[in-house]
């Protein structure tokens, strides 16, 4: 994957991808992909006040964006990594966000870059009221 960054603040990096895959199995391979790259941040994204692992699922731009935050999820952590899945809509996958959500899900099972970290695994759709935990 080609990854773009972008400096959001001072100490706060995004890193950006786009999957362009129109097949659900070539997207579930970047979604895991971007997992996988964010997850191995994760160190350097968690201070004293992290509790989530989280990842939000924007719909309407199929966007899934990862990063860590604190209860509250207004304090993220330093690195949020965001793929954009151009192609979904075309892979005619259903209920999308469940989906993703699973697969995710069944991921973080066998993450040992996840397992090294007391962080709750989250998910929201298009906003963060309401998390789901995984």
């Amino acid at each position: 994957m080609n990854w773009s960054t972008e400096n959001l603040t001072d100490n706060r990096v995004c890193y950006s991808t786009i999957c362009e895959q129109t097949s659900e199995s070539a997207i579930k391979i970047g979604v895991l992909q971007a997992a996988d790259y964010a997850l191995s941040m994760l160190g350097d994204s968690i201070d004293d006040d992290s509790l989530y692992c989280l990842f939000e699922w924007e719909e309407g731009q199929s966007r899934l964006t990862i990063l860590v935050t604190d209860h509250s999820k207004t304090s993220d952590g330093k690195n949020v990594v965001s793929i954009q899945l151009s192609g979904i809509n075309q892979a005619s996958v259903e209920e999308q966000a469940e989906t993703i959500k699973f697969w995710l899900r069944d991921h973080l099972t066998t993450s040992a870059d996840f397992m090294k970290f007391s962080l709750v695994a989250g998910f929201t759709r298009n906003e963060r009221n309401t998390v789901e935990l995984m």
